[in-house]
């Protein structure tokens, strides 16, 4: 910890360092000491008030010092499938060969992916299950965003979001295939959610969304198909759309998701299809950092 000591005291020399005053008229001046400002505050979430230096707060400041890096640069939206050597890669790897495994042995081509409750993490699973089977040079994937209300798989991709599958069901179109969107990786691509919407549920059990799974399913014959479901226990968009899937998984997160939303959600479903359940964020140990060394 003694260097986060130093990186503090690094800190407030450099705010007492000297500064040179610009040419007034063009005359020079004397380098002046820099009088003492306080620090400018800045407002957190609950209302208080917290220093800041240089638009951070000093706990930002030491541990740019300290790690070398602005944690909050961090990506949002990560693909760990891509990571090399990754832990957690091996495991959407690994989630990607039962997912072939179950397609083999009952067909199920379109997947949707969904949770009993917000922020169970299922838009992270989608996005690195889609991304871990495009790795598979055997694999063809189209990933479809139909969370209307909440749209995110666009953000692990870089793609916009507009126009997408909201913009398709409320126009008068009847291709597509026009909205559909090339990403980073050759094998798949992205029909992203479009605008969000406060009728997601009306858009989604029209006739026109089972046509267009329908001509997705013709127009796409060899790609894996996942769909980025809503919550379960938060909107009736994965009771819709569960009658036009193949399968359907659920992802619970470690510590939070409670296990009577779980059984209440698998409850409300009521289907065969599920194919299983996904711990997302699970500590997976010292020991599988080793291994995969």
């Amino acid at each position: 910890m003694s260097r986060v000591f130093e990186a503090l005291e690094k800190a407030s020399k450099e705010r007492a360092a000297p500064r040179i005053e610009p040419p007034i008229n063009g005359q020079t001046t004397t380098p002046q000491p820099a009088a003492h400002k306080p620090p400018t505050p800045t407002v957190n979430g609950n209302g208080t008030a917290r220093a800041s230096h240089n638009g951070k707060s000093w706990r930002e400041t030491a541990e740019e010092m300290f790690f070398g890096r602005d944690l909050r640069n961090y990506k949002s939206y990560p693909l760990v499938a891509t990571e090399a050597g990754s832990s957690a890669a091996e495991q959407y790897k690994i989630l990607r060969e039962q997912v072939k495994r179950l397609r083999g042995q009952g067909g199920a081509r379109v997947i949707s992916v969904t949770s009993p409750i917000k922020r169970d993490g299922k838009s992270i699973v989608a996005a690195n299950l889609a991304a871990a089977l495009a790795l598979d040079y055997n694999e063809r994937v189209l990933l479809i965003d139909c969370d209307l209300r909440h749209p995110q798989s666009h953000q692990y991709f870089g793609v916009q979001v507009s126009p997408g599958l909201a913009e398709y069901l409320t126009s008068g179109s009847s291709d597509i295939l026009k909205y559909v969107q090339q990403t980073s990786l050759p094998s798949l691509q992205l029909l992203p959610a479009g605008k969000s919407v406060s009728i997601a549920a009306e858009l989604l059990a029209m006739d026109k969304m089972q046509h267009a799974l329908g001509e997705l399913r013709a127009k796409f014959p060899n790609h894996q198909i996942i769909i980025d479901n809503p919550p379960v226990l938060s909107t009736a968009d994965p009771l819709i759309l569960a009658a036009q899937v193949d399968g359907i998984i659920m992802v619970v997160r470690a510590g939070k998701t409670p296990r009577d939303c779980l059984a209440e959600a698998l409850e409300t479903l009521k289907s065969d299809k599920v194919m299983g359940v996904v711990f997302n964020g699970a500590d997976l140990g010292v020991s599988s950092k080793y291994y995969y060394y």
